[in-house]
Formats: C-alpha cells, sequence, structure tokens
C-alpha cells in the first residue's frame, strides 16, 4: 500500500457512501475465505491420496497458503479494499465461534445425534455369526440381544454394519522340519499371518497351528505337528476382511444384509454402527410431549426466578447505594470495599461455600437459626426452599454490581436538585421518589435488563448450588425443583440417551432463543427502551 496516495484512491470508484464499501468489502472477505476453505479441503483430500497418514492440520495450513494468494489478487484487482482488511480477523472468529455453533445447534435439532448415536463404530456390539445362507445376504447370529439393538436408531433397521470375515490363503508345502514349514509361494506381502490349517495323515483330519513368525516362505509354527502332514494343501489364515453393509431385516437371530457377501468367504461376526440421522420435528415435538411434566413448569420458575432476582438485587442495591451515597456516613469507603468482595471472588468457589452454609444438618445457617430458637429449613431437599436459597445466594452474587452501578448514576445526579428540593421542603422520602428514583431510571433500565436475559441464563447458580433439585415428590420427570430452562436442556442432552442428546439439547437451546428474545423484546417494549429520545 503506498502511503504517498490519497485515501481517495484507494475508494472504489463510483460506489455509494461507506456502507456501500463496507457491504462490498465484506462480500469479497467472505468469498475470499469460502476459495480458501474450499482450496484448504481439496487440498488436503488430495494429499490424503497419496499420504494417508496426513494429519489434518495440513489441510489448515493449506487453506491459509490459498487465503494469503486469494487476498493477494483481490488487492490487485480491487485496490481499494486494503484499508478493509481489518475486518478479516473479526470476520473469522465470527464465523468460528458464533456463526459456527449457531448452525450447528440448528442442525443437530432437526437429528436425533446422541452419545449412543454418534456415527461411529460401536466395538461392543460384535456378536458372533454362526450360519450364513447360500446367497450369502442372511446371517444367523449366536444371540441379536448382544448387537444391542434397542440403543439403535429404528432398532437397527436401514444402520450401517461391519462384517467380519477370516481370510485364508491356499499354498503349497514344500518342506516341514519339525515346526518349521516351507511352502511354495512367498508370503512376505501377507498381511497378519495367524495360523495355518494341516491335513495330519495318520489322525485323519485337519488342525489349526499357530504362526509365530513368517520369513519369506518360511512359517515357524507355535508346536509341531504330530504325525505325517500332508502338503499339497495347506490354508493359511490371515488377517480379518471386513464389509461394509447395511441391515434391512431382522427376524429373529437372522439378520438380512442390503447385499450379499462375495462368494467364498466365511464371516465370523457383525458389528454396527452408531448410526444417526434427520428426524424432522420429532425433538420438539418430544419436548412439546413433556410440556405439562417439564417444560411449563420449568418455564414459569425460570419467568419466577430472573424476575425476582433482578426485583430483589435491584431494591437492595438501590438501597445500599443510597446509603453508602451519603457523604456524611463514616468508614463508607471500607463498607464500599466490603461489599464488592462477592464480586472479586470466583462464584465457581463461593457457591460451594454457601452450599455448606445450607447443609440441613451442619450448615451454619441453620445452626444460626437453631440458636435463636428459630424453625431450621431443609434448604436443599424441600423444593420452595431450595428456590429461596438460591435467591438468597443470588443476592449475595448479584448485589455488589447493582450497587456499583446504582452509586454510578447517583455520582452523576447534581447535588443542587437535592438542595433544592431541600428548600421547597422535601423530606427524604420524598427527594428520593421525586428526585433520585426518577433519574436512576434511564441507567438502570438497560441494566435490569441485561441483569433479566443474564438471570434467565444463568446455569452457574443452579448447577453448583442445587444440581437442579430437589426432585417434585413423586415425579418422574427430568425437570426438578429448581431447574431452569438451561439446566433442564443440559439434564437432557448431557445426562440421557447414552450422555450426550445432542440432538434434543440443541432443539431445547433453540426454544431458550426465541423464549429469550421474545422476552427481551417484550421488555424493550413495556420500557420504551427502544425509542429514539430527541435531542432537542
Amino acid at each position: 500500500m503506498d502511503l504517498s496516495r490519497p485515501s481517495s484512491d484507494y475508494l472504489p470508484k463510483g460506489s455509494g457512501g461507506t456502507g456501500a464499501r463496507l457491504w462490498k468489502a465484506l462480500v469479497l472477505l467472505l468469498l475470499a475465505i469460502f476459495a480458501a476453505a474450499a482450496i484448504g479441503t481439496l487440498g488436503f483430500l488430495g494429499l490424503s491420496q497419496l499420504v494417508p497418514t496426513l494429519e489434518p492440520y495440513v489441510g489448515v495450513i493449506v487453506g491459509l497458503i490459498a487465503l494469503i494468494a486469494v487476498l493477494r489478487w483481490i488487492s490487485q484487482r480491487f485496490s481499494w479494499i486494503m484499508p478493509w482488511y481489518y475486518l478479516l480477523p473479526a470476520i473469522l472468529f465470527l464465523a468460528t465461534f458464533t456463526l459456527f455453533p449457531v448452525v450447528l445447534t440448528v442442525v443437530l435439532a432437526f437429528t436425533d445425534y446422541a452419545g449412543i448415536r454418534n456415527g461411529q463404530l460401536n466395538p461392543g456390539s460384535r456378536t458372533d455369526i454362526v450360519a450364513v445362507d447360500p446367497q450369502g445376504a442372511r446371517l444367523e447370529l449366536s444371540d441379536i440381544a448382544s448387537l444391542n439393538c434397542q440403543a439403535a436408531r429404528n432398532n437397527c433397521l436401514g444402520i450401517r454394519a461391519r462384517v467380519e470375515a477370516a481370510a485364508s490363503l491356499e499354498v503349497t508345502g514344500v518342506a516341514l522340519e519339525e515346526n518349521v514349514l516351507t511352502v511354495a509361494e512367498d508370503l512376505s506381502d501377507a498381511v497378519g499371518v495367524t495360523e495355518v490349517s494341516l491335513e495330519l495323515i495318520d489322525i485323519g483330519f485337519r488342525a489349526q497351528f499357530p504362526v509365530t513368525e513368517v520369513v519369506g516362505n518360511t512359517l515357524v509354527l507355535a508346536r509341531t505337528p504330530p504325525g505325517e502332514v500332508n502338503l499339497e494343501t495347506i490354508e493359511v489364515q490371515v488377517a480379518s476382511e471386513v464389509f461394509e453393509r447395511q441391515i434391512t431385516a431382522i427376524d429373529g437371530n437372522t439378520v438380512t444384509l442390503n447385499e450379499a457377501l462375495p462368494e467364498g468367504v466365511e464371516p465370523t461376526s457383525i458389528l454396527r454402527y452408531n448410526d444417526f440421522g434427520f428426524v424432522g420435528w420429532a425433538n420438539f415435538q418430544t419436548i412439546l410431549r413433556r410440556a405439562t411434566s417439564s417444560l411449563w413448569p420449568v418455564f414459569v420458575w425460570n419467568i419466577l426466578f430472573a424476575v425476582s432476582t433482578v426485583l430483589i438485587n435491584t431494591a437492595f442495591g438501590v438501597f445500599i447505594a443510597v446509603l453508602l451515597n451519603n457523604p456524611d456516613l463514616k468508614f463508607r469507603n471500607l463498607y464500599r470495599t466490603l461489599l464488592i468482595i462477592p464480586w472479586a471472588l470466583p462464584n465457581i468457589v463461593t457457591i460451594q461455600v454457601w452450599q455448606g452454609f445450607l447443609n440441613s444438618n451442619f450448615g451454619a445457617i441453620n445452626r444460626a437459626l437453631a440458636l435463636l430458637d428459630l424453625p431450621v429449613l431443609d434448604w436443599l431437599n424441600e423444593v420452595w426452599a431450595a428456590r429461596a436459597a438460591v435467591l438468597l445466594v443470588n443476592l449475595w452474587l448479584g448485589l455488589p454490581f447493582m450497587m456499583t452501578a446504582t452509586l454510578g448514576a447517583l455520582s452523576a445526579i447534581p447535588g443542587d436538585l437535592y438542595e433544592a428540593a431541600k428548600i421547597d421542603g422535601a423530606g427524604p422520602l420524598q427527594r428520593f421518589s421525586g428526585v433520585t428514583l426518577p433519574l436512576l431510571r434511564t441507567a438502570l433500565v438497560p441494566i435490569t435488563l441485561t441483569s433479566f436475559a443474564f438471570n434467565f441464563n444463568n446455569f452457574n447458580i443452579i448447577y453448583l448450588l442445587t444440581d437442579g433439585g430437589p426432585a417434585y415428590e413423586g415425579g418422574i420427570s427430568t425437570a426438578r425443583g429448581t431447574d431452569i430452562l438451561i439446566s433442564w436442556a443440559y439434564n437432557e442432552a448431557f445426562r440421557s440417551q447414552g450422555g450426550y442428546a445432542y440432538g434434543l439439547g440443541s432443539a431445547i437451546s433453540l426454544l431458550i432463543f426465541f423464549i429469550t428474545i421474545a422476552i427481551s423484546l417484550i421488555n424493550f417494549r413495556v420500557t420504551g427502551a427502544l425509542k429514539e429520545t430527541s435531542n432537542t
């Protein structure tokens, strides 16, 4: 970039204003990123054909090199775009940490992807095959239950399966000296020679002998064959062959494959894949079916929790801030410092400490209540007591923020207004209601709206203090007494269906997103936060 040239030389000729230039730059940068991603992917796929063990980061390197080349080409064609290259890191981070998770969440919401349906091969489902029909498409298994079709989608119908078969080579023997067998063929290229099958002439049947070493056309057996051996036909067992198929039907212990196995193959076992797929609106239908037992109770408590937290924290925060704003209060700086401590400490630690305080048997709070001859509560094992405990701890955590924000707003109120109110004969309560509250409203409205949105999805306080409990008496739902929508989504996604029901969890996340947006818009409309104020 030539700094001696005027900046106008770098602007697009004949374009509109800055907005038009911005959109053109964004389009070109996005095209550059997509082109680099495509080149990196194709480059990795091509190189992996030459080097099968190639690491995936090589594709990233190829993509970065391609991105630099594409950006250079764009700058040569559109010289005005150079000042807009500062947007590139922001676009990359936005795509990586925002757009990609959002798109992935939306896609998974319409699938049954879970820990037990992750698309990977399931080694625990290996089942022995005891017979094969002549056509090679129907397999009789030793026990269909070991295939664990109950956990698979569609009870294994239509899912992928891997059939393992023992492969063998027929060779001609040359000599046998004790346990060293020499054959006519070179077996250096044979993969995984495990054993040989020899016909024992003196005994009258074939027997298998494990192979310990293979050197060219010489095989070292684990033991010496007894008696004379027929060297004309020797079967050498090599590594298992695998055949990828689909299960199309199940009848008792018999499974039918979509394609017959090759002739001469002797399958030994079958494994299934943990396949997942598109299920449409099934996840959302599941959520709505649980609406009475799970969704609505959780949603109502979620609203109550967020609203109560905002009201309680705001009331206490404003009250304490007004007290600490009094210049005649002694040691007010000390009080401010002490009240900010909960904000400075990591809540993952302090919430655990509060959990100990609230212990029904040994907690400090119940001991203090007992000393005062007051009734003790089972704070964490009764629904409403647990909810009160959540609000109490959340007050302790959120008070410093609300107090500090209010102190900042109070410092912006001119003292002359209070002096004028005093002259007019207004008392402390009248000055608070007539001067302080109206002037605090502008500052507190966005703060309370932000606090509501934060507490609506405040996972930490629920998970660390009560873990969503206690359970409702006689309830069988995964939703419990203090669960909010986000913690219920966590329970559904990570504590059911193999531990990772991403599909259902993603669907709940989308519902939470739309509910949060709707509530926020209602709040903005009611409070007038989105209205433009006149400068006159």
